[in-house]
């Protein structure tokens, strides 16, 4: 083993490599890809769990961070279709580590993932504000979180193959469809 300087983004950004790769993320496995020994990944977290939950808050904020640039003077109707399909994208193209985040449970335990749904549910809201009414904001920001998800899934899953219909064209549609009918609601 190499004696080395990490720092907890350098073993965040391993574990994401190896997550998007399909890898089975252990601090065993880490510090084999890292090079280093797996009691030197007890220096900066304290059990896979609090590893595996920083990852999370590390792609949820970094997701939000893209999101917010390419939807940036965007509003309305046109600015929440366009900030649910940028997070569609980046689940269907980066779909293990998709798949790993939506695997976790929501928590308060750790502030990185607090801090990062903050960051999404203020990102949302606020692209939503300028669209829907605020009685309807909370069914809005569900409704946008099902659809997301849902399709990263199923389409990351191989359930929307249907060469009749194009898994995003019909992404649109029926976000289309759902904003319209709450918004008529």
């Amino acid at each position: 083993m190499r004696t080395a300087t990490i720092s907890k983004k350098d073993i965040i950004k391993t574990a994401i490599i190896m997550i998007e790769k399909g890898d089975k993320i252990t601090f065993s496995t880490i510090s084999r890809k890292m090079k280093i020994t797996s009691q030197s990944l007890y220096n900066y977290f304290k059990n896979q769990k609090e590893l595996e939950y920083a990852i999370v808050g590390t792609v949820i904020s970094s997701a939000c961070t893209i999101a917010q640039q390419k939807t940036f003077g965007k509003s309305g109707h046109d600015g929440v279709i366009s900030l649910s399909i940028t997070f569609r994208k980046m689940g269907v193209r980066h779909i293990n580590l998709a798949q790993f985040v939506i695997s976790h449970h929501r928590t308060n335990q750790y502030k990185i993932v607090t801090d990062a749904f903050n960051e999404l549910k203020v990102l949302l809201d606020r692209m939503l504000e300028s669209y829907i009414e605020s009685d309807k904001l909370l069914k809005a920001s569900r409704l946008i979180r099902s659809l997301v998800v849902g399709d990263i899934l199923n389409v990351g899953t191989g359930w929307f193959k249907s060469p009749e219909v194009r898994a995003e064209s019909s992404f649109v549609e029926m976000l289309n469809l759902s904003l319209n009918a709450l918004k008529n609601y």
